[in-house]
């Protein structure tokens, strides 16, 4: 008797079935090696188009020339190239240290050790700022560079000259509010300043700048080791607080409605984690959610972003929740451990479907 051979297929792990997830106040989008995943407000998961996140994502997220890409040449020259194309190339070779910014028909580049050079994409390139620690922090709309260094920002003009300095308190630092085309700075006497191009105009004393400052959400944030203040741009305090153990790790994200401003607080033995929310016109903040930290590598970040009330928490170490005010933290690192993945190490990563362009 004849008994058949039944081969056994291999399923290829991109393949394999979608789990399925808790449900959630508004769909989410995760990725792994294996692609991109849709899961619904009901917990269901579908796989998403190939390139998906290519055509919805942010692309470069600069203001301009998203299209160039800079790829230095082998024998040190500075390139830049439009889809694979040749735009511009440096005429001498330059030791890139990362500082890049582009602007309206313009690129700058910081080179270690001479300083910042200047080009508008179509002559060579020129020194407009000399020395060691040089940072191009970006363009204004109407082409001025901001260069930055220990405690000077430079106002260069389109073409080269050098328009105006600011200094300022470096333990405060400054913030390129770009949606709003302003350089804030925090000046060595305590004075909230606000500057587009060479032009400065003082807003309002502070009582004390807590950390170092950025824009984020149309408000400037001073944050620290162990203290937070939230302060409008006219320099009025929103909210600020204090924490006595632990010291922030991922920044503060601020609600669509500037009221809400989320940040996390870790051990510094990086054991436990903890993410605050801290509310408009309070000095305390709630903990959203505490846990202990898992193994992630060389460092330990966590990316926290709003859709109206709730909070998306994804962490470096494996944590994946949802969080909402006064309800219980939807746990989603099941999920992401179950979707499809190529490497036994691969961790997913998540973010609100509104988050992306439609």
């Amino acid at each position: 008797m004849l008994v058949p051979l039944v081969a056994a297929v291999a399923i290829h792990p991109c393949r394999s079935p979608l789990p399925r997830g808790p449900a959630v106040p508004a769909p989410i989008v995760l990725s792994t090696d294996c692609g991109s995943f849709r899961m619904g407000r009901d917990g269901n998961v579908e796989r998403l188009p190939r390139h998906w996140l290519a055509r919805h994502g942010g692309g470069t997220g600069r203001r301009w020339g998203s299209q160039l890409e800079l790829r230095p040449a082998r024998d040190g020259r500075m390139v830049v190239r439009r889809r694979g194309t040749l735009v511009w190339r440096s005429t001498g070779f330059h030791r890139s240290d990362g500082g890049v910014a582009f602007g309206p028909h313009e690129f700058a580049y910081a080179s270690y050790p001479t300083g910042v050079y200047l080009t508008d994409l179509e002559r060579p390139e020129r020194l407009v700022v000399a020395g060691r620690g040089l940072y191009p922090v970006g363009f204004t709309r109407t082409g001025e560079l901001l260069v930055a260094a220990r405690s000077t920002i430079t106002v260069v003009s389109r073409d080269g000259r050098i328009l105006r300095r600011y200094r300022f308190s470096a333990p405060s630092g400054y913030a390129f509010d770009a949606a709003g085309d302003t350089l804030f700075f925090v000046t060595r006497d305590d004075m909230l300043a606000a500057a587009r191009g060479p032009h400065l105009r003082l807003v309002r004393r502070l009582s004390t700048p807590a950390g170092s400052m950025s824009a984020v959400g149309g408000l400037l944030v001073f944050l620290g080791a162990r203290d937070l203040e939230v302060v409008r741009r006219d320099g009025r305090v929103l909210a600020r607080t204090t924490w006595p153990t632990g010291s922030s790790d991922s920044g503060v994200s601020v609600s669509a409605d500037g009221r809400s401003y989320a940040f996390r607080v870790s051990s510094a033995r990086r054991s436990w984690a903890a993410v605050y929310v801290l509310r408009a016109g309070s000095e305390r903040a709630d903990v959203a959610f505490r846990g202990r930290l898992g193994p992630s590598g060389c460092a330990v970040d966590a990316n926290l972003s709003w859709h109206g009330r709730f909070l998306l928490y994804d962490s470096t170490d494996g944590t994946l929740a949802v969080l909402g005010h006064d309800r219980e933290a939807v746990d989603l690192g099941a999920l992401a451990r179950a979707l499809p993945h190529l490497s036994p190490a691969e961790r997913a990563t998540a973010a609100w479907e509104s988050d992306f362009r439609r």
